[in-house]
């Protein structure tokens, strides 16, 4: 069995390659000085992104322009696209084909859920627990879906909730108990009843039924990297692929610094009939990786270290500032011994602390250290859970011209796209109120039929005529008689008759010609909006018809002359589109496939925004287009 690990301070991608490459990681096999060997490797990483790295390090590391790869297979996004898992359904071992169910999609499944949801709200008793409309009933569905995939992830049953509560607490715990049999009762039956299985057994079945190919199978070296087996399948696979006679696992950072007694502690202190004196701390950050080499049967000890770690890395300062907090009574004596000083001190080396006075500020800092990491040509990292805070960075960077690669990338909804495909819905569910009206209309991608800002002049004629002032009728009807009465009135002041206007107001000063081209801006607009203004505001629809009709509307405002819907073009255009066809692609010819989910006018945006608010776009290959 051959585990390794790479220090926290070292480049970790990196110092893997390296040893594959040159022979340390898999015994007989070296490719610095045969870089065709690699063919016959596979490594597996914790994501697509790590193996886009790697690619570029083993070009970079064998110092060559183009080579042979090994095949790098992402372990955590198996359960998206299947990639190479999904190539190896054959038989293996005198077994049957891999026949794996396919998965629910994701948005098909919240919508179920959420009808559950809805259904179990309306008895007397449960109908308190579930407050607001339809948006929030889908939310719901949304955190009941999440601790779905956590119980099957985690591989703890359903039965486990059922002496959750004890009789003696408020009913409320109680009813949230009901809750979760959803979950429990109802949702088995019905992906029995459709023949598909959650997307997370079903990704931990496939990585299963990988590692017991690569039992049977096992040709060419095989190295697992960057992945610390915290889900059990994970681990379980770890285990399988470090048992093979050409396989190694690499786990990222595992603590050697930490003494004995409180690595000991991480993992919990039993007695001898098995219960714990000292519960295991498992928020701890090197507690997956305690569990998995308990798993292995090995010892820290045992795992080889791939590298030194840097000479002014922050091993040590990290070991210890993680420290469980049952054995920081040791920090005295830790401190006290000089070469754990000296290296908590070179850790702290170049180390700057900056106090913000606000959010902007913050940002800005952050910005301008990466701007001058760029000018002196070396490389910067901003990490933050923060996505505020790396829009704010991002858009300082921006203003500098300098390239940049969010990792995060941007949510659907938060790019130029569906700010678009909002307030569209917005505009017509408000009834055109005049800050969102003028929002839409300003857009860039709202284009009616013309070239980007072709009715600028109409727009700011509008403005001025009717949505400075008293609030127009409701809707594009109501905003068109309005506009027919504003020019009555208009007409009669400058013929000296009775009127409304004043010849001291602004909008008096428009002209004929002026006002024919906000006309024709009310009439396209008018017939962009008729799909959903159609629809009746007091009446509940399908979900599936408001998105149906919705993308009908966002095709006509964001028309170009040549046809093309500026909405659905570019890589936020293709996210946009891909938002509604998970929703609308079953559709069965000209009829619409039911969602299930009613919907009144008023609350459908909030539920476009909650039902495709988890899409993401990736910041790096659209922003620089």
């Amino acid at each position: 069995m051959r585990v390794f690990s790479v220090p926290v301070s070292v480049p970790f991608l990196r110092a893997v390659i390296l040893a594959l490459v040159d022979g340390r990681l898999v015994d007989g096999f070296e490719a610095r000085a045969h870089p065709e060997n690699l063919a016959h490797a596979t490594l597996y990483l914790p994501t697509r992104r790590a193996g886009r790295m790697a690619r570029e390090i083993f070009l970079d590391v064998l110092k060559t322009d183009a080579v042979v790869l090994p095949r790098i297979i992402a372990l955590g996004d198996i359960d998206e696209d299947e990639l190479a898992f999904a190539e190896e359904s054959e038989q293996y071992g005198g077994a049957a084909p891999l026949d794996i169910p396919p998965k629910l999609g994701e948005l098909e499944r919240r919508l179920t859920l959420a009808r559950l949801v809805a259904a179990w709200a309306k008895t007397p008793v449960s109908a308190p627990l579930v407050v607001g409309g339809p948006a929030s009933t889908l939310a719901l569905a949304g955190d009941l879906a999440r601790l779905m995939d956590d119980m099957v992830t985690r591989g703890v049953g359903w039965e486990a909730l059922d002496g959750l509560v004890p009789d003696q607490l408020d009913k409320y715990w109680q009813h949230s108990l009901e809750f979760l049999h959803i979950a429990q009762q109802a949702w088995p039956a019905h992906l029995q009843e459709i023949g598909k299985i959650e997307p997370a057994t079903r990704r931990d079945l496939l990585i299963e039924a990988e590692g017991k190919r690569l039992t049977a199978h096992h040709d060419g070296p095989v190295i697992a990297a960057g992945s610390t087996g915290s889900m059990p399948s994970t681990a379980e696979f770890l285990h399988a692929v470090s048992a093979l006679p050409q396989g190694a696992v690499v786990l990222p950072g595992l603590d050697t610094d930490l003494d004995d007694d409180a690595w000991q502690l991480i993992g919990g202190v039993r007695e001898a009939p098995g219960k714990f004196t000292t519960p295991p701390a498992s928020n701890h950050p090197q507690f997956a990786m305690h569990a998995l080499l308990h798993r292995f049967g090995i010892k820290r000890g045992d795992v080889e270290i791939l590298s030194e770690p840097a000479s002014h890395g922050r091993d040590v300062l990290v070991s210890e500032a993680m420290r469980p907090s049952n054995a920081t009574a040791q920090w005295h004596r830790r401190l006290a011994r000089p070469e754990i000083a000296e290296r908590i001190s070179g850790g702290m080396a170049n180390l700057a602390v900056i106090e913000a006075a606000n959010p902007e500020m913050e940002a800005l800092a952050i910005a301008v250290a990466m701007r001058e990491a760029r000018h002196l040509n070396k490389s910067a990292a901003l990490v933050t859970p923060d996505r505020a805070l790396a829009r704010r960075v991002m858009a300082a960077l921006g203003r500098w011209n300098l390239e940049f690669d969010d990792s995060g990338g941007d949510a659907l909804m938060e790019t130029s796209a569906g700010i678009f495909a909002r307030l569209a819905a917005e505009a017509v569910a408000r009834q055109l109120e005049p800050p969102t009206l003028l929002a839409l209309l300003k857009h860039p991608l709202c284009r009616l039929g013309g070239v980007q800002s072709a009715f600028k002049d109409a727009v700011e004629v509008l403005e001025l005529a009717l949505l400075r002032g008293t609030r127009p009728q409701a809707g594009s009807e109501g905003l068109a008689r309005d506009f027919t009465r504003f020019r009555g009135e208009l007409a009669k002041l400058k013929r000296r008759e009775t009127s409304s206007l004043h010849a001291s107001e602004l909008r008096t000063r428009l002209g004929d010609e002026e006002l024919d081209r906000a006309h024709r801006l009310i009439a396209v607009l008018q017939a962009a909006l008729s799909p959903l203004e159609s629809l009746s505001s007091s009446k509940r629809y399908d979900f599936a018809e408001f998105a149906a009709r919705h993308r009908e509307v966002l095709t006509e405002l964001s028309r170009d002359p040549h046809g093309v819907a500026a909405a659905f073009d570019g890589q936020p255009g293709s996210s946009l589109t891909s938002a509604f066809d998970e929703l609308l692609g079953k559709a069965d010819g000209d009829r619409i496939a039911a969602s299930g989910l009613m919907v009144q006018l008023g609350d459908y945006p909030e539920v476009f925004q909650t039902a495709f608010g988890d899409h993401s776009i990736s910041t790096a290959r659209w922003k620089r287009g």
